[in-house]
Formats: structure tokens, C-alpha cells, sequence
């Protein structure tokens, strides 16, 4: 094993934590915006980008 194959095991470890530490997408459970829940989520879990940054806000509180 040269210097080169060692990294690339390195860069490969570091991806597959970088992976598996992600946040979930998060996604709507039943259709509906899951900050307003009066729209139907047409933007993943939201009806809208001000919803979705309405939830990020309340979250990181």
C-alpha cells in the first residue's frame, strides 16, 4: 500500500461519516406544510420557503 491508496482510504472514511452523520430530509407526514398545516408541501415539508425558514428558526431556538 502506497501513500496514494492510503488516502484514498482516509478520503473514503471521511465520506462515509461525513454520510451517515447528515440530518434526514425531512418530509411532510400527511401531505400538508408541517409549519402552517393549512397548505398542502409542495417544497419537501413546507408549503413555502418562508414556512421552511419559519421551522429552522423555531428548531435552532
Amino acid at each position: 500500500m502506497d501513500i496514494i491508496d492510503a488516502a484514498n482510504d482516509l478520503n473514503e472514511l471521511n465520506l462515509s461519516h461525513a454520510l451517515q452523520n447528515r440530518q434526514p430530509v425531512l418530509t411532510s407526514i400527511n401531505g400538508m406544510c408541517r409549519w402552517c398545516e393549512t397548505e398542502p408541501a409542495t417544497h419537501g415539508a413546507f408549503c413555502s420557503q418562508e414556512c421552511g425558514e419559519d421551522y429552522e428558526r423555531l428548531r435552532r431556538k
